[in-house]
């Protein structure tokens, strides 16, 4: 795969506070190995050097960050891969194993001031199949009150340092309508799962008919592979959110 090495992360196209959905990867270490995980997240770039990044705390994504610190970016032309990665079905163990490892590459770093380590080269889990990808580590956190459909709720805000800015090939990908409308059915299945814990039956009831109209168009569009897929795994995933 080829790669153009940057540190700009505006040299891959993005524009200062603009909000980008992308597929952020941590890991954990269990015995030595890294276990990636994955899940879509939206980022803000602050300037050249910062983005920030919002998860909820009791994500996987937040615990892993908060613990060892570091993340990996990456830009995904596959909506299919969005709902892999955000939908994991825990109550099937073989389906919650679906985002695996084939789907990750390691990308070495030079250590440098921003990591603290005695290793002289880091290898980070990033999804191969991104045309870009964008190296960080955390350097703040601070815990922010939000507002949406869910109620209020916290979430922690961590500023990322830029280590690295790696562009695999070109992309000239825009997501077309059955796309963005899939990607708006992912996140709300996300939001399901949250809204059945809570009991909130009108809410659970608001966000099922909202994914439902959702579904008719996207079918609607019809050729559109990827997100007949994606929504084949939403569907398959609040169905078992269900049982």
């Amino acid at each position: 795969m080829f790669s153009t090495f940057q540190t700009n992360p505006k040299s891959i196209g993005l524009k200062e506070d603009y909000l980008y959905e992308i597929l952020a990867t941590t890991f954990s270490i269990n015995n030595n190995n890294i276990i990636p995980n994955t899940a879509c997240m939206g980022i803000r770039l602050i300037d050249n050097r910062s983005i920030k990044l919002r998860p909820y705390p009791n994500t996987s994504t937040y615990k892993n960050l908060r613990k060892n610190k570091f993340i990996t970016l990456n830009f995904v032309d596959d909506i299919y891969l969005y709902a892999l990665a955000s939908l994991k079905d825990f109550k099937r163990s073989e389906k919650s194993r679906i985002f695996l490892e084939e789907y990750y590459d390691y990308y070495k770093i030079e250590n440098n001031e921003k990591i603290h380590s005695n290793s002289e080269v880091f290898s980070l889990p990033y999804i191969k199949q991104s045309w870009a990808m964008i190296a960080c580590v955390a350097m703040d956190e601070k815990q922010i009150a939000k507002e949406d459909d869910l109620g209020g709720s916290k979430v922690i805000e961590f500023t990322l340092s830029i280590i690295s800015c790696n562009k695999f090939k070109e992309s000239f990908k825009i997501f077309n309508r059955a796309e963005n409308l899939a990607l708006e059915t992912i996140i709300l299945a996300t939001k399901l799962k949250v809204v059945e814990e809570k009991k909130d039956k009108a809410l659970v009831q608001k966000i099922e008919q909202k994914i439902e109209e959702y579904l008719v168009e996207i079918q609607r569009f019809g050729k559109n592979l990827s997100a007949l897929k994606a929504i084949e795994h939403v569907k398959d995933y609040i169905k078992n959110l269900k049982d």
